[in-house]
């Protein structure tokens, strides 16, 4: 009975459109009253899911992105990836995931990566005869790389669920980020020789390259003295966030001189609105996980999802379609806190590795992102590049393929996640 009130409000408020954070909250609450149970634990939940010191990455690599890509990075970032490979056949399209890369190495965050490559890359693209549509959904797609590449805020909330280190997930994420970036520059590669499109006519020298790359490369010392100060031990991830704002401001404010106060206000003012999302789906979500396991459901769950098969490959299959699905309704944060719960202790009665399991969720949720209805960076890349919405859907379709394929590749052969983590 419990499950059925639980699921069944969450559905009906779902339906009505109400925001999933809202819903996690009410229908938690009322499974509670109609077990009888007390809701004054409701406030103390709610407090006791966000007061975790853990938490402050996600401002802080949120605020770090938006000030390095304010900052002129990004575009920075592309110059020196257009300098390298531009001239080849269909080398913007390259570039588009090459500098996304290299930019979700900074941002933690797709929807960020999508704005501030395709802002410049999808004119870019359209300038040289590439069809918008496809240039629309690979920078969106590109932009899901954000998401994979460490440091990945998906990461970070997986950690905190699951008590993994959160070290160990973002080394965890570089080689499938990698390999889902090759499967894209695939796609590019068959969409360029089939439709003529052309690299730059005018190949760069190598001085040239060599200076843009002395521009560029205060942007591309952030994710090394952020990632290996986590790997050395020299600091936390939290710590490493707070250097990572620090630093940040030194390069926009006093190398590149292209950071300005009313910048800074406005970045400072779209990273309080985007933590103030997240901590409302976390607090409401941690009632939710909280009442999936004080009424036994999830240990239901579990019980009938081992009846079904015990089978660990059958069962990843299945957790790939569950989050693929769940990526196309509803945001990472949400899928993450409602999911896990129940698919972690499935996970170990298989004795499938939580480390590699992560990887595979946040690639799922990844490709969630460029996939209606929901499928932010869809929305995003759409309207830089004044795409129907529908348009830029149909083009999607090979570069999801070849999502899915590498997808594939990382559930089944654990060794693409777990090849640079220390034994």
């Amino acid at each position: 009975m419990p499950a059925a009130i639980l699921f069944g409000s969450m559905a009906v408020m779902i339906g009505f459109g109400i925001p999933i954070a809202i819903v996690l909250g009410v229908s938690s609450a009322l499974t509670l009253i109609f077990s009888g149970a007390p809701l004054g634990v409701i406030p103390s939940m709610m407090q006791a899911t966000v007061q975790k010191f853990s938490l402050l990455t996600i401002p802080l690599f949120v605020l770090a992105g938006a000030i390095m890509d304010k900052g002129g990075i990004s575009k920075r970032l592309i110059n020196l990836a257009d300098s390298i490979i531009g001239p080849v056949h269909g080398g913007l399209g390259y570039v588009a995931v090459v500098a996304a890369l290299f930019f979700a190495a900074i941002s933690g965050s797709g929807t960020a990566t999508v704005a501030a490559m395709g802002s410049i890359l999808i004119p870019a693209m359209a300038a040289q005869g590439y069809d918008a549509g496809f240039s629309s959904a690979l920078s969106a797609i590109s932009g899901s790389l954000g998401t994979v590449i460490p440091p990945s805020i998906t990461f970070i909330i997986y950690g905190m669920i699951t008590g993994e280190s959160i070290g160990d997930l973002f080394l965890s994420g570089i080689v499938p980020g990698l390999i889902f970036g090759f499967m894209l520059c695939i796609m590019v590669f068959i969409k360029s020789k089939k439709n003529g499109w052309k690299g730059d006519t005018q190949r760069a020298s190598l001085k040239e390259i060599g200076r843009l790359f002395l521009d560029t490369i205060w942007g591309l010392l952030s994710p090394v003295i952020v990632l290996g100060g986590i790997y050395s031990g020299l600091f936390t991830p939290t710590e490493a966030a707070a250097v990572a704002v620090v630093y940040s401001l030194i390069v926009g404010i006093f190398i590149y001189k292209e950071l300005r106060l009313t910048e800074l206000k406005e970045t400072l003012f779209s990273t309080a609105k985007t933590t103030g999302m997240i901590l409302l789906i976390i607090m409401n979500a941690g009632i939710f996980s909280w009442v999936l396991t004080q009424q036994g459901i999830a240990a239901s769950l579990t019980e009938m999802a081992l009846a079904l098969t015990d089978n660990r490959y059958i069962m990843l299959f299945i957790i790939n379609i569950v989050f693929l699905c769940a990526g196309c309704v509803m945001d990472n944060t949400s899928a993450l806190y409602i999911l896990v719960p129940i698919i972690m202790p499935i996970a170990k009665a298989l004795d499938i590795n939580m480390i590699q399991l992560g990887v595979i969720l946040v690639l799922n949720l990844s490709i969630g992102q460029v996939t209606p209805p929901v499928g932010p960076n869809l929305y995003v890349a759409a309207d830089i590049g004044k795409v129907k919405f529908e348009e830029i859907c149909r083009r999607m379709v090979p570069l999801l393929l070849m999502s899915l394929l590498a997808l594939l590749c990382i559930t089944y052969i654990p060794a693409l996640s777990l090849c640079l983590i220390p034994s």
